[in-house]
């Protein structure tokens, strides 16, 4: 290519590239296009001196992959502006209060597809946990959502698999089935843990700041007890309960608390929707 192709690929690079920054928010736009565009434009320049085409096309590669990642983070962030108002925070609060209830109400009854409402109910609290970190949140605030989010859909998955063929999750479904819920149970306890470290850090509650993390372990644990439980009963053919076993136990002491754990949390949430920390951390996590 001469000197001329090449301030032409330039001209149409940077004006496609200028077209793509509508993927950002407006205000976002307003601060950064400018200094944007002119980092592009220089990178262009360096990529096509060095490398020529094939450099062209790694940056652009590379940038559609950093722009679609990044305005999709600034989309979710400017949204969550929104969502972050005390009134839906209660709210968030309230319902993870009532998930809370349900959960205990479907562990006395001994019932798996219960706890189907209370994970989606509790998911709105684990959400509103994230908004109230706000800008704070940092990456561990981000992984703990996503893991929380992750976690909770396969276990639903399983339990509405079991609600529509009539099958609910016991010591008789499959191995898979199993280590579905195991791991579900797993990652949505991760996410939880990563959502409470974030939650210490900003302080964004007036109490109860240690209950994530809490919620967390207990979730990682009650996977890994009901893993066991279905392995002693169902793959090694032995009574778990008759005599109590280490599974047996973890289960029924695990299951309880984190129902009275997720009412408490709801209510601090549902009570205390406006309270802000006075001196925020930065979100280098």
């Amino acid at each position: 290519m001469n000197t001329f192709s090449s301030a032409n690929w330039l001209s149409v690079s940077v004006r496609i590239y200028r077209a793509l920054l509508v993927a950002y928010p407006k205000t976002f736009r307003d601060d950064y296009e400018t200094h944007m565009v002119q980092v592009f434009r220089n990178s262009f320049r360096d990529a096509y001196h060095c490398n020529g085409l094939p450099g062209v096309i790694d940056l652009w590669l590379h940038t559609c992959a950093d722009l679609l990642v990044t305005a999709l983070m600034e989309r979710i962030t400017e949204r969550s502006q929104y969502m972050s108002s005390p009134r839906i925070i209660m709210w968030a609060g309230v319902a993870s209060a009532f998930g809370g209830l349900i959960w205990l109400f479907a562990a006395l009854a001994w019932q798996s597809q219960g706890i189907l409402p209370s994970l989606l109910l509790t998911l709105a609290g684990l959400a509103a946990l994230h908004t109230r970190q706000g800008k704070q949140a940092g990456a561990l605030g981000w992984a703990g959502l996503v893991l929380g989010i992750l976690g909770t859909g396969m276990v639903l998955s399983l339990l509405v698999k079991g609600w529509i063929t009539g099958n609910s999750f016991s010591f008789e479904s499959s191995v898979l089935d199993a280590l579905q819920f195991a791991l579900g149970m797993g990652i949505l306890g991760i996410g939880c843990i990563l959502i409470g470290l974030r939650t210490l850090r900003t302080e964004i509650l007036p109490r109860g700041r240690w209950m994530p993390v809490v919620l967390g372990l207990m979730y990682i644990g009650l996977g890994i007890s009901t893993w066991l439980l279905y392995y002693q009963a169902s793959i090694l053919g032995i009574d778990p309960w008759n005599p109590g076993t280490i599974a047996a136990f973890g289960v029924v002491l695990l299951t309880f608390p984190i129902g009275i754990l997720w009412m408490a949390l709801g209510a601090i949430l549902a009570i205390n929707p406006g309270w802000e920390t006075s001196n925020p951390p930065p979100a280098s996590a």
